[in-house]
């Protein structure tokens, strides 16, 4: 089979999607990021953005419509009945060598990307074929007519699709009407997933993030009112250590939140990673970072001053304390209680379990997996056990200096 011919069992695939969809199909509606300016944010830059149009999307759609008969009849034919689980993945990878390769382990560059394709497939089906989501950044920039077309034909070639999602920009969902919105909902699109970041227009502005607050509460508010369900993105030390302008970050986010009631908030405590331009403005002395303790202590702002029910979401490890999921109604004493918890240690204590977190917890894990535990890291990370274990005083400064160099090498 030539390589042209292995292409009609491989999707167009972005490069990332949101923590809390694992168990989604991923369908790439177009490529990179619409606005791609944000100094915090590393992943489309000097990537150029591009439109998909509709029958590029439905190909796609028709080719994991063929790629889930693959696997269905692999699944009848060894006995499992139609069940899905990784066995029968790798049996459909092993019965069509001309499309996997006969090297698993090791394929060429297109056997590569079918496999991939074929993962993609095999791992919703093993989820129960429930969800979509559609990358890139900002789905919403579509037309809404075209995206209303593939919403439609999503479910009609897949009528087990319960739920699609995807990321949207506030402006955008400011601009798009109502109906238009409702539309879409109607459609088939569940939920939006929307960077708020900071509800400060100083901040939003400092960070080119190309929004304002009240862009924010329009967007949201439209999108709520369309019957679209809403995850909010909020960023803990996104105004560097400036104390009092971080205050002001957490207080008009919350204003923001407030307004818009979104139905779930996920944090996401800022890693200044090396790849993004906001690196560069760290090393050129432009932006301080804020410290773990600052951050923490704007996590406990916004837990309080939040008015309404909700979803809270930490499961991003660049969260000190916590990594949660639940109703704030519920978890609120909890996360209050933990916080002041670790506020009542001296800060040595606190710098100790700080340490402890980012170096036994996952965190330093994924990065030495990841090829990127180089000797500039591997200094400072001795230097902070050596400063805890002689209980030096500059022992806090020294880790919080290792686990910024931690987190500035990718986010888990």
């Amino acid at each position: 089979m030539s390589a042209d011919e292995i292409q009609d069992y491989v999707i167009d695939m972005g490069p990332m999607g949101p923590i809390g969809e694992g168990e989604a199909l991923i369908l790439r509606v177009n490529h990179n990021c619409p606005w791609n300016r944000c100094l915090f944010c590393h992943v489309y830059k000097g990537k150029k953005f591009g439109y998909r149009n509709v029958s590029e999307i439905k190909r796609d759609i028709d080719v994991i419509r063929k790629i889930v008969n693959l696997i269905e009849n692999a699944s009848w034919d060894i006995g499992f009945q139609g069940r899905i689980n990784r066995e029968i993945m790798i049996e459909t990878a092993r019965r069509f060598p001309q499309i996997y390769g006969k090297d698993l382990f090791h394929p060429a560059q297109e056997n590569a990307l079918a496999l991939s394709t074929l993962n993609n497939v095999a791992n919703w089906l093993l989820c129960g074929a429930g969800r979509v989501f559609l990358q890139d950044a900002n789905a919403l920039i579509m037309r809404p007519d075209e995206l209303v077309e593939v919403l439609r034909y999503i479910r009609e070639i897949f009528p087990t699709v319960q739920t699609i999602t995807s990321y949207a920009r506030s402006k955008t969902c400011a601009r798009r009407s109502l109906k238009e919105l409702q539309a879409l909902h109607e459609a088939g699109l569940s939920w939006v997933f929307v960077g708020i970041e900071s509800g400060c227009d100083d901040i939003l502005s400092n960070m080119q993030k190309g929004v304002k607050a009240g862009e924010h509460i329009d967007g949201g508010k439209n999108i709520r009112g369309a019957g679209i369900d809403m995850a909010a993105f909020v960023m803990p030390g996104l105004a560097g250590s400036d104390a009092e302008l971080g205050k002001r970050h957490i207080l008009e986010t919350i204003e923001v939140l407030n307004a818009v009631r979104p139905n779930e908030i996920r944090v996401r405590s800022l890693a200044v990673q090396e790849n993004s331009p906001l690196y560069s403005k760290w090393e050129s002395g432009e932006f301080e970072p804020a410290s773990e303790d600052q951050m923490i202590d704007e996590i406990e702002m916004l837990i309080k001053g939040l008015k309404f029910d909700c979803i809270i979401e930490t499961l991003q490890m660049t969260n000190t304390l916590f990594n949660i999921k639940g109703r704030l109604s519920e978890i609120r004493g909890d996360i209050l209680a933990r916080i002041a918890e670790y506020k009542a240690l001296s800060p040595l204590e606190r710098a100790g379990l700080r340490l402890k977190k980012y170096l036994y917890d996952g965190y330093l894990a994924i990065v030495e997996g990841w090829g990127r535990f180089d000797s500039r890291l591997s200094q400072l990370v001795k230097e902070a056990i050596e400063g805890l274990e002689k209980q030096s005083t500059d022992a806090p400064q020294k880790i919080d200096r290792a686990i910024f160099a931690i987190k500035s090498k990718g986010v888990p």
